[in-house]
């Protein structure tokens, strides 16, 4: 886990999570990460789940992550971002899709890469947020052979933009668990 700098703005993905990624110890098996019963240990997460906002009673089937259908989540106030941060994982393979800024008329496209959730290295310029010595697997049984992890990327955007709505791509094979905004310096205005 990468400290987050001050300033930055972590966005609320509540009313979006639609996919329950994480297990506790003897709840019974959900759709988990793929869909089919994997699961991320809820154990496993620690003080990460608060430094991603996940909601009280995470890994008892709650939603803790966005599946993205192409959501589009709103900000109440529109920072001015120099990069944007995402954690989460691919499943079924990795993942590397198309997510848009926007503020008034300006829409800025921005690429996000993640691998997928049970790869062992990163498929991309990501790095480990978090991992797991187990899995759950479709019973809701420790699977020690494999180690989950979610992936944290860190995409610059250069120059700077407003971020008043975020539009998610459609792909719910794309997981995401946590995305920030970081703060870009203050603007320049031209001097006469």
């Amino acid at each position: 886990m990468t400290a987050t700098p001050v300033g930055a703005v972590r966005v609320d993905l509540t009313p979006h999570r639609n996919s329950a990624a994480f297990l506790a110890a003897g709840e019974p098996p959900g759709d988990g990460f793929d869909g089919f019963g994997r699961a991320f240990p809820a154990e496993q997460l620690g003080a990460a789940a608060s430094h991603l906002g996940l909601p009280n009673g995470y890994g008892h089937g709650a939603p803790d992550n966005v599946a993205c259908e192409g959501q589009t989540i709103d900000l109440d106030e529109p920072p001015r971002a120099a990069a944007l941060r995402v954690v989460g994982a691919g499943s079924g393979g990795t993942v590397s899709e198309i997510l848009t800024l926007e503020h008034d008329d300006t829409t800025t496209p921005v690429r996000v890469r993640l691998s997928d959730f049970l790869s062992r290295r990163p498929a991309f310029d990501d790095t480990c947020f978090a991992d797991s010595p187990f899995l759950y697997d479709v019973g809701a049984r420790p699977e020690p052979g494999a180690a989950p992890r979610l992936w944290q990327t860190e995409i610059p955007l250069d120059p700077p933009v407003r971020c008043a709505r975020i539009t998610l791509p459609v792909n719910p094979d794309m997981h995401i668990v946590g995305m920030w905004l970081l703060p870009a310096g203050p603007e320049r205005t031209e001097q006469p």
